[in-house]
């Protein structure tokens, strides 16, 4: 692949500090993503803060009947008011669910319907998460993941803890770990071994869990590798046995599942790494890089398992947490390749269109 050229299509004031962006992957519905935000409101205690956000539900470019792509309108067709979104993700199997984790230490299920014409998230269920008992400090829901099969999902928190919960039983929880140290930062079940978990955090550590058994975790490795936290996980289904990572200390590393000691590869890119993106159903091995205090990257996995940067995005002003590909496929949009982009403190949301220079 040669250099990329991303150029905006249009953009969006979301009001509130924006921090997570998910392109819906369902058929017929590809068009529709969800932006999430996370909005301090301090009284007169500055020791204390009320978390409030907001999932914002787009549609890009639908004809007027939502029937199909026929130019590059962004519309605003839902805003629910709750506590601040930190991280969501649709469920990858059915249902046209979104699971959401929220700065109040719970996860929420909505549901996409289509009603007389409109389309809106409906809340389903909430589970509180259960943290560590013997912390003081507020408890927030930090990441998520869902099982490949859609039926369970993994959750991390600021406590350090990782928790399993069944969707199909209303979000009963299955097990809980307590892992890191501090700030569990990100999870993601393996795409090759649905068994496993893996979760990073701002101790250092990578770690892998088999959901089998709610003892230590099977696998860690700590600072030799990283240098700083763990920020964003992606496990590679692309390729047997591959989990990139990225971290605060500004890398993207590639590793072999089996084998979490050590890195097989690395790319340093500028500003910390929060988040993680393949484009699965067109360039697998492109890889959308939210790079927090410079800018959203495209890196290129390469056969040999290296990186290559390709792409900069440089638009946003403020630091850039959320970001995704359109999930569609080589028939759609004639052949577009669309990104969403976000950033914090400008509150600012970006679509753009990536092509070869």
């Amino acid at each position: 692949m040669g250099k990329l050229n991303i150029e905006t299509i249009t953009s969006h004031d979301t009001e509130q500090p924006a921090d997570s962006i998910e392109w819906c992957p369902h058929d017929g519905w590809q068009d529709v993503f969800v932006c999430g935000t996370y909005q301090h409101e301090r009284d007169k205690d500055p020791s204390s803060a009320n978390r409030v956000g907001r999932i914002l539900l787009y549609r890009f470019g639908a004809g007027p009947d939502g029937g199909g792509p026929t130019d590059d309108t962004l519309s605003l067709l839902q805003t629910i008011d709750r506590s601040a979104v930190l991280d969501q993700k649709w469920n990858p199997r059915t249902n046209h669910q979104l699971a959401v984790a929220g700065a109040d230490g719970t996860l929420a299920l909505y549901a996409l319907s289509d009603t007389s014409g409109q389309l809106q998230l409906e809340p389903q269920t909430t589970a509180t998460l259960a943290g560590d008992e013997t912390e003081e400090r507020n408890l927030l829901a930090l990441a998520l993941d869902w099982s490949p099969d859609g039926k369970r999902i993994a959750v991390s928190d600021s406590h350090g803890c990782i928790q399993l919960l069944n969707v199909e039983d209303g979000l009963q929880p299955v097990h809980s770990w307590k892992v890191h140290g501090f700030e569990a930062w990100t999870c993601a079940f393996s795409r090759h071994n649905e068994n496993i978990v893996f979760s990073g955090g701002d101790d250092c550590f990578l770690c892998a869990h088999d959901v089998r058994c709610p003892g230590e975790p099977i696998m860690k490795g700590k600072n030799k590798t990283h240098s700083a936290g763990v920020t964003s996980l992606l496990s590679f289904a692309g390729r047997d046995h591959i989990l990139l990572t990225g971290s605060y200390d500004e890398n993207v590393r590639l590793f072999d599942e089996r084998q979490l000691k050590c890195s097989v590869s690395e790319l340093p890119l500028h500003g910390g790494v929060w988040r993680l993106r393949s484009n699965p159903l067109r360039e697998p091995d492109t890889i959308l890089c939210a790079c927090m205090y410079h800018n959203f990257s495209v890196v290129q996995l390469n056969a040999d398992d290296s990186f290559e940067l390709v792409g900069e995005y440089g638009e946003h002003e403020s630091i850039c947490y959320g970001c995704d590909w359109q999930q569609v496929g080589k028939g759609y949009r004639s052949g577009r390749n669309v990104i969403a982009t976000c950033s914090f403190y400008d509150h600012k949301l970006c679509v753009s269109e990536v092509t070869v220079a």
